[in-house]
C-alpha cells in the first residue's frame, strides 16, 4: 500500500459537541500517513451529528465527491452511519464507482483483498438492510392489525406506504424523505417550511410525527421540539442549511403552539 498514492476520502463523525473527534483523526493518519507513503488525504467531518440521520452535511459531501476518490475510509462502520438500508447504498454506490473502502479499526474493507471479500461484505450489508426494512413494515402492520382487532376504522397507508394484497408495503423515495424530514424538525427546524423542503403534504405533518417511531423508526418528542425551537427563535441556536443543497427553509415564524 506504502508504494502506491492514493486519493483517500477520510471520513469522521462525532454524535455531540463533547466528543472528541481527534481519537478517529489520529487512527487514520496513523495508518495513512508516513515516510513512505504519499496519500492525499481530504477530510470529511460531521461534528455534533447523530448517525441516524442520512442528511449530515458532510456525509452527503462525501457522497456526492465519492468518485473523486480511490479509498473511502473511517475509523469504524457505525461512524458512516446506523442504518443498513442507507449503508448498503452507499457501499453498493462505492463498488459502482470502483472506490474502496476501509475501517481502520475493524477488520472490514475491501482495500488490498480479493474481491471476494468485497462482495462477501456488500451481502452481508444487503441482508441486513432488507431485515431492518422488514422489522419496520411488520411493525406497521402488528398495529393496523391490532387496530383492526379492537375494532377501530383502519383509513389509508401512513404516507410512505402502499398496501398491497392486504400488507403494508414501503415506498422507498417516500419513506427517506419521510424520516429526512423527521431528523431536521426535530432540530428545531419550523415543520411546514421543513415539510415544503422534503415535498410532503401539509396535511400529513401531524400524523408524521405523532407516529414518527411507529412508522418510520424515528423517536419524535413534540415538548423537546418546542425547546429546540424556542432556542432557534432566541438566536442560540443556528441552524446550518438542510442537506448539501445550500438552501433554507422559507422564513421560519414563531414556535408553533
Amino acid at each position: 500500500m506504502s508504494e502506491l498514492t492514493m486519493q483517500i476520502a477520510a471520513y469522521v463523525r462525532v454524535s455531540t459537541d463533547d466528543q472528541n473527534e481527534d481519537r478517529q483523526m489520529h487512527a487514520i493518519r496513523e495508518k495513512y500517513t508516513g515516510p513512505e507513503q504519499n496519500h492525499e488525504i481530504e477530510w470529511y467531518c460531521d461534528l455534533g451529528e447523530s448517525g441516524a440521520s442520512t442528511s449530515r452535511r458532510e456525509y452527503q459531501r462525501l457522497r456526492e465527491h465519492v468518485a473523486e476518490h480511490d479509498v473511502v475510509v473511517a475509523h469504524e462502520l457505525d461512524r458512516l452511519g446506523r442504518s443498513f438500508a442507507d449503508l448498503a447504498g452507499f457501499i453498493e454506490d462505492l463498488r459502482e464507482k470502483g472506490v474502496d473502502i476501509d475501517l481502520v479499526n475493524q477488520p472490514i474493507g475491501t482495500v488490498g483483498e480479493d474481491d471476494w471479500m468485497a462482495e462477501m461484505m456488500l451481502n452481508m450489508m444487503m441482508v441486513f438492510a432488507d431485515a431492518e426494512r422488514k422489522m419496520i413494515r411488520s411493525r406497521v402492520q402488528e398495529g393496523i392489525d391490532a387496530a383492526i382487532a379492537d375494532g377501530k376504522r383502519v383509513g389509508r397507508p401512513p404516507f410512505g406506504y402502499t398496501v398491497e394484497d392486504g400488507f403494508l408495503q414501503q415506498l422507498p423515495e417516500q419513506y427517506v424523505r419521510v424520516q429526512n424530514f423527521i431528523r431536521e424538525v426535530r432540530k428545531g427546524r419550523e415543520k411546514k417550511a421543513t415539510a415544503a423542503f422534503f415535498d410532503i403534504p401539509e396535511s400529513k405533518i401531524r400524523s408524521i410525527l405523532e407516529r414518527a417511531e411507529a412508522n418510520y423508526d424515528i423517536p419524535f418528542d413534540n415538548d423537546q421540539w418546542r425547546v429546540e425551537r424556542a432556542k432557534v427563535d432566541a438566536g442560540e441556536k443556528d441552524l446550518l442549511p438542510i442537506g448539501d443543497r445550500g438552501e433554507r427553509p422559507a422564513p421560519e415564524p414563531r414556535a408553533e403552539q
